[in-house]
Order: C-alpha cells, then sequence, then structure tokens
C-alpha cells in the first residue's frame, strides 16, 4: 500500500515494526509532505481575503503549490522504500560463479544509486516548500504566522534527514563521478536551505520574544 493512503497510525506501527523500510527516508518525506500542507493552509487562509488582495494571485498558487508538493513528497516516500529493498534485493541474489557475482554487484550498486537519488529528491522538494513557507510567514495571513513557521520547520526536517541518507548511502557506492555529482547537488542545495533559514529567522526570530514582548 502507497503511504498516501495509510493511515497515520499504520505507517508508525511500520516504521517502528523493526523492518528496513519504510525507515528515515520516508519519514523524512512524510514530514515535508505536512510542511507542504500548511503552506497550502496558511495560503489557503489569505487567498480571497479583501485585507490580503494585494498577494492573493501569490497566494492563490503557493496554495497550489503546498498542495502539489504534498503528493511529491508522499512520492518519495514510497520511492525511498521501493529503492532501499532493491539493494536488498541485490545482496539476495546468488553469488556462486563469478558471472553471478558480478551480476550481484551490478545489482547492488544499482539499487544504492536509486537509494541514494531518492533522498535528494526529497531535499530538491523540501527547498521548494522552505521557500514557500518563507512567502507564507511573511505574506500571508499573520493569524496563521504558526502554521508557515511549522510548515518551514517540518521541511527543514525533510531535508536534514534526507540530506544523511543521501550520506550513508556516498561510502558503499564505487562510481566516483557519480558521487561527485551527488555531493555538488548536495552542496548546492545546503546553499539554499541556509538562505532560505536565514531569512526566517530574521523575520521570526523567537516566538516568546514576538508576541510576548511590550508593544
Amino acid at each position: 500500500m502507497s503511504t498516501a493512503d495509510q493511515k497515520i497510525v499504520d505507517f508508525c506501527t511500520q516504521i517502528s515494526a523493526g523492518t528496513p523500510t519504510p525507515g528515515g527516508g520516508a519519514a523524512a518525506a512524510v514530514a515535508g509532505a505536512m510542511g507542504a500542507s500548511l503552506v497550502a493552509m496558511v495560503a489557503g487562509l489569505t487567498a480571497g481575503r479583501e485585507k490580503f488582495a494585494a498577494v492573493n494571485d501569490e497566494m492563490v498558487s503557493l496554495q497550489e503549490m503546498g498542495l502539489r508538493e504534498a503528493q511529491s513528497f508522499l512520492g518519495c516516500a514510497d520511492a525511498d522504500a521501493e529503492a532501499f529493498n532493491q539493494v536488498m534485493a541485490g545482496f539476495a541474489l546468488p553469488k556462486g560463479t563469478d558471472e553471478e557475482k558480478a551480476a550481484r554487484k551490478e545489482a547492488v550498486q544499482t539499487g544504492y544509486k536509486a537509494a541514494t537519488l531518492s533522498p535528494l529528491d526529497t531535499m530538491k522538494h523540501a527547498v521548494v516548500v522552505m521557500r514557500g513557507a518563507l512567502a507564507a510567514a511573511s505574506k500571508g495571513n499573520p493569524n496563521a504566522l504558526s502554521d508557515g513557521y511549522v510548515g518551514f520547520l517540518m521541511a527543514n526536517a525533510a531535508f536534514e534527514g534526507a540530506l544523511w541518507n543521501v550520506c550513508i548511502n556516498l561510502p558503499s557506492l564505487k562510481d566516483e563521478a557519480f558521487k561527485e555529482s551527488i555531493l555538488s547537488d548536495v552542496a548546492r542545495l545546503r546553499a539554499d536551505q541556509k538562505e532560505i533559514a536565514d531569512a526566517m529567522v530574521a523575520l521570526t526570530p523567537d516566538p516568546v520574544q514576538r508576541f510576548t514582548a511590550p508593544k
């Protein structure tokens, strides 16, 4: 059953079962889906309201983006589990002859590449949603600021979790050119993440200070 079709309690039960999948990569992607949904929520609470007419079109687009990205993240969760299952299937292949050993090695490496690309895809979606959360928090309905910030935090958690899942696979990869390409993408995405995170912190430095300071 796909992640999108599961109840939350069933997904959590699967994670806690002690089986290799679903694991951290899928959990990170689901966190991203919740973050994207919160961005859509804030945009939906802003669009169509007269006092926010100046940003109405942006909020409509932002809501559509959030809904679209939520579905993409759920797809990433499934892809992550499928990729690691591919690695395990490779290891299960016979290795009695030289030909079998070569085929097994190739299958394992193909699986590890898939298991690296899947969380990298999650990282890319996370950057999109983090940027959307910044727009939602800075221009959206201020009564939903906390929802926008939680959306940012969930997307950031998806990014960090996916990053760990990318990097843990790198030592198992034999294709050095592939690894260099992945590391180049990671460096670029981390720079984007930092830029957005810095802007979000500047916008909402501390909730206690923001909401309790004398006016």
